[in-house]
């Protein structure tokens, strides 16, 4: 009788023993996991970015069609830009502002 009660506690053991593995195997695979995790704000660059390169595309199709010459390029703080990318990161900026979503 006490040795069904001992095989009794030790398998009660070993299965919580396994629970307790499996868990710290499962967490312990989610901090190692290569998979990036979207961010608020790094899905509000995409969008910005996505936006500007819409908006550039447009312009520069609209200079393209209109023969017109833009390629002056202008520094800021020591970094050269593209008149028309620095126009449509603007608007792509001021976008959310001027147009939300609801509206």
């Amino acid at each position: 009788m006490t040795i069904g009660i001992v095989l009794l506690f030790l398998a009660i053991a070993l299965v919580i023993l396994s629970g307790w593995l499996r868990a710290s195997n499962i967490k312990k695979r989610q901090r190692l996991s290569l998979d990036v995790q979207d961010t608020f704000l790094s899905v509000e660059i995409k969008n910005v970015v996505a936006n500007a390169g819409g908006i550039y595309v447009s312009l520069t199709l609209a200079a393209s069609f209109l023969k017109l010459d833009i390629s002056q390029q202008f520094a800021l703080l020591g970094i050269q830009f593209d008149a028309l990318a620095a126009i449509a990161l603007v608007i792509a900026i001021l976008q959310p502002l001027v147009w939300p979503k609801g509206g």
